[in-house]
């Protein structure tokens, strides 16, 4: 219980930090430990066992949520290069391309 237990913090600071190889690593020795769980646990242990993987369900699902806001962000930030995007008063978008190359900002 004690070896689940650490795993499941470890993998908790992991996600903190975006250490995704460390996730990585982790995965196998967490599966071992999970098979190693056997018939009875105690009730109170499997409750903060639970508690602690749900709490890292959460983790995980926002590191995902920030990965792909990320994502979509740098998408946008490469489409300002390619030209600009604009809406007109009706709300229909319109794109103003360059003739020629164009200055960058960063």
């Amino acid at each position: 219980m004690a070896s689940l237990d650490a795993l499941l913090e470890d993998m908790a600071l992991q996600v903190r930090r975006a250490d995704f190889s460390a996730l990585a690593r982790l995965t196998p020795q967490l599966e071992a430990a999970l098979a190693g769980l056997g018939g009875t646990v105690d009730a109170a242990v499997m409750g903060r066992l639970q508690r602690k993987a749900k709490e890292n369900a959460l983790l995980l699902d926002a590191a995902r949520r920030g990965l792909r806001a990320a994502r979509r962000r740098l998408e946008e930030t490469r489409r300002v290069g390619a030209g600009l995007q604009t809406y007109d008063g009706k709300g229909r978008r319109s794109e103003i391309v360059p003739d020629g190359p164009t200055a960058g900002r960063f």
